[in-house]
């Protein structure tokens, strides 16, 4: 970079003309150094063609290099390939491929990267090694480069939940090189063991005795005989995540636009069963990287210790992970039903199936069941739960997307980001989605009107089971944190080489607001911009809604160019209204706990929703219990001593939402003395149910009609059950 600044001083003559719509920085440094080819530049790579954001000097294979992580392998793999005179025969979608095949083996993947690659001498145009010609860089008299190296190892899956025993993997199409052949290896893998010897296909097996992140070496020796060093960060997350008792292969029998989907089904049966018999099946949600695997979805299942109080009951989890979840939601919907139908047959009949479907998972549910029931096709589901789906829309900010959209150039993460967000599925569920050139309003893809279309066409909602939703949204209007229009992320970086501009700002409501504002201005080279406004948006990005943390994650890239800051943590992810599927309102800020006729508004049945709004998939101890009831509700074959493991078990209320009176339910695992009380918003002690009242072991249900006269106003209460020792609350809600 500092040799383009001495050199474009020269150039002020001959200035690179610019589109109309502007060039790319990479396609103006490309034309600029155009005469450089192949023959010219020995190791057919070239460093002044991108703008490193990686810090690839500091890893030059020498014993004092710094640990890298994954982000900054994929990084420097980034920029090697956009610097390369041809392009490798390999991409970083090739490396995530790999990745997803050896996680669903059980191993971890270790790549590395060994390239010689070119830069230009800051003196070679005061040597005539480089002479401007025409308004591009030329070859002269003389060797115009200075050769450099790059080695650089890491896990393609950084962490593992089996500390216990963690197994990588190396494979020789893994290194990838532009020199000669390896001749050895040695792995330090930080569990106390130092250096071994390693080969290509061979496994090396570590095991931990603490958790949290290690520091794993590599030394590796070519054919020359030059040692090259290298280490990277993993995370030992769990020591024994638990392992399914049967995988199953799932393929959908009914295509999508020609595509038959697939995915694979965990099976984690009941202790107390040898095959499936009452199943639970999960539905995975929207998978960014399709990195998610067993270990992951049952970190994520086991919030509160759900999935395992799920068995507790007696209950079998039948967890489906799709191949690729970022195809059409109609295709991943085939998997689903052909799961279901597997499901159906190891049970027999009669079965009884609950399926819950988790984020994108909800709406993959809801077409596979209503397209079941539209083409005769039995299902047997007596329960259908939406976690925190996206029946009306999901919601990334409009600002961010240009912002990854702007920058994916130059930065791995942006470019894998951009991807997932420009998938089927992405642009499917987003409310607002990024155009080419930019648009004047927030619109979704023409792909998300289309699938609602089809829902409605299906009749909208299955008709036989039981419809439940949860709803990590807040009930009660509270926003993310910040008003409509507010600055998210602030990225400004100004030197005499290069300036750097990323700024991002939430959608407005209904006025002209700027929402991202991008340049790329390297020192007498025509500058990237891009800047959009918006006007006529819905202030969806600080709406009420279970919050995805994009800005804090974009505060922790390391930038080499300034400082990254983002301004608030967290935005709207999926908006409560649309985790409520609302059909009368388009209001992000409608007042969902104080609707009268909320439960008219509704397709569910049942529905739970916080007062405060909670991380997208976020499971906290009363939605662990809400879950436990709908999927007990209507189930043969589970008795009341099935309850004891739990002990004391609060149930929601039914009906929830209500008007006049309500039914709490609780189990009790011995008999035991009880307090319920009902209390609202406030603590006020506003119902007395059961005051110190000897109670048997088994299920009780107490009524509550508030006597008129002292009738609390509609709103959100708490209803508390306490035994010696032991005390559980859980919140209802009245309408008027």
């Amino acid at each position: 970079m500092r040799f383009l600044a001495t050199a474009l001083l020269l150039l002020v003559s001959f200035p690179v003309p610019a589109a109309p719509s502007g060039p790319t920085v990479g396609e103006t440094l490309s034309g600029l150094l155009a005469e450089l080819d192949e023959e010219r530049v020995p190791s057919g790579i070239l460093y002044d063609r991108v703008v490193s954001m990686s810090r690839i000097a500091d890893h030059d294979g020498s014993a004092a290099a710094p640990p890298t992580t994954l982000r900054g392998f994929r990084q420097m793999a980034h920029e090697i390939r956009g610097a390369s005179l041809r392009s490798p025969p390999w991409t970083l979608a090739d490396l995530s491929a790999a990745a997803r095949e050896a996680e669903r083996r059980g191993v971890m993947p270790v790549a590395f990267l060994a390239f010689e690659y070119d830069r230009l001498r800051e003196d070679a145009l005061d040597d005539g090694s480089i002479v401007v010609r025409s308004g591009r860089l030329a070859p002269g008299v003389g060797d115009p480069l200075r050769r450099q190296r790059v080695f650089a190892a890491a896990a393609l899956t950084d962490h593992t939940y089996r500390g216990e025993r963690a197994v990588f993997e190396l494979r020789r199409d893994h290194f990838l090189t532009n020199g000669p052949p390896v001749s050895r290896i040695a792995i330090d893998a930080g569990d106390g063991r130092g250096f071994r010897s390693a080969r290509f296909g061979d496994p090396i097996e570590a095991r931990y005795e603490t958790d949290g992140t290690k520091t794993v070496r590599v030394r590796v020796t070519d054919d020359d005989g030059r040692v090259s060093h290298g280490s990277f960060l993993f995370d030992v997350r769990s020591f024994g995540t638990p392992l399914p008792h049967d995988t199953l292969a799932v393929t959908a029998t009914v295509p999508h636009e020609g595509q038959f989907g697939t995915g694979e089904a965990y099976v984690y049966l009941a202790d107390s069963h040898t095959e499936v018999e009452n199943p639970v099946v999960v539905l995975e949600g929207f998978d960014l990287d399709n990195s998610m695997n067993w270990e992951e979805l049952y970190e994520l299942l086991n919030q509160q210790s759900l999935i395992e109080d799920v068995r507790a009951l007696g209950f079998d989890a039948v967890v489906l992970n799709f191949a690729d979840a970022t195809v059409a939601i109609q295709e991943n919907a085939f998997v689903a039903l052909e799961l279901i139908q597997q499901v159906r047959s190891l049970v027999g009949e009669p079965a009884s199936l609950v399926v819950v479907g988790a984020s994108m998972g909800g709406l993959v549910g809801r077409y596979a069941l209503g397209y079941a029931e539209q083409h005769g096709i039995d299902h047997d589901v007596r329960t259908f739960i939406s976690f925190d789906a996206p029946h009306q829309g999901a919601m990334v900010p409009l600002g961010i997307q240009y912002w990854v959209d702007f920058f994916a150039e130059q930065s791995a993460d942006a470019a894998l980001l951009l991807a997932s967000l420009d998938s089927p599925a992405a642009r499917q569920m987003l409310l607002y989605h990024h155009t080419t050139p930019p648009g004047a309003t927030g619109e979704p893809d023409s792909l998300h009107g289309a699938l609602t279309a089809e829902l409605a066409a299906l009749g909208d909602w299955p008709a036989g089971p039981r419809l439940s939703a949860v709803a990590n949204g807040s009930g009660s209007q509270t926003n993310q944190g910040f008003p409509a229009g507010d600055q998210l992320i602030q990225w400004e970086y100004e030197s005499f080489l290069v300036d750097i501009i990323g700024n991002v700002w939430a959608v407005p409501d209904g006025a002209s607001q700027l929402i991202f504002d991008g340049l790329i201005d390297i020192f007498l080279l025509p500058p990237e911009t891009m800047s959009v406004t918006v006007a006529g948006t819905l202030p969806w990005d600080g709406a009420p809604g279970g919050w995805r943390g994009s800005m804090a994650q974009m505060d922790t890239t390391q930038a080499p160019f300034g400082d990254i800051v983002a301004l608030h943590d967290n935005h709207c992810f999926v908006p409560t209204i649309s985790a409520l599927a609302l059909d009368h309102t388009t209001d992000p800020f409608h007042d969902v706990a104080g609707d009268p006729d909320l439960p008219d508004h509704t397709p569910f049945d049942a529905f739970l929703f916080p007062v405060a709004n909670e991380e997208h998939i976020h499971v906290t101890a009363v939605t662990a219990q809400w879950l436990l009831d709908e999927i007990a509700l209507g189930v043969t074959g589970i008795g009341d001593a099935a309850l004891a493991p739990l002990g004391l078990t609060l149930r929601q209320n039914s009906p929830n939402p209500f008007r006049t009176a309500t039914t709490i339910s609780f189990s009790l695992a011995d008999t035991r003395r009880v307090t319920l009380r009902v209390y609202d918003v406030q603590g006020r002690l506003v119902g007395r149910l059961l005051e110190g009242e000897v109670r048997k072991a088994g299920v009780h249900a107490v009524p509550w009609a508030p006597e008129p006269s002292v009738s609390p106003a509609a709103g959100v209460y708490f209803y508390r059950l306490t035994t010696p020792g032991e005390a559980v609350s859980r919140k209802m809600v009245r309408v008027n």
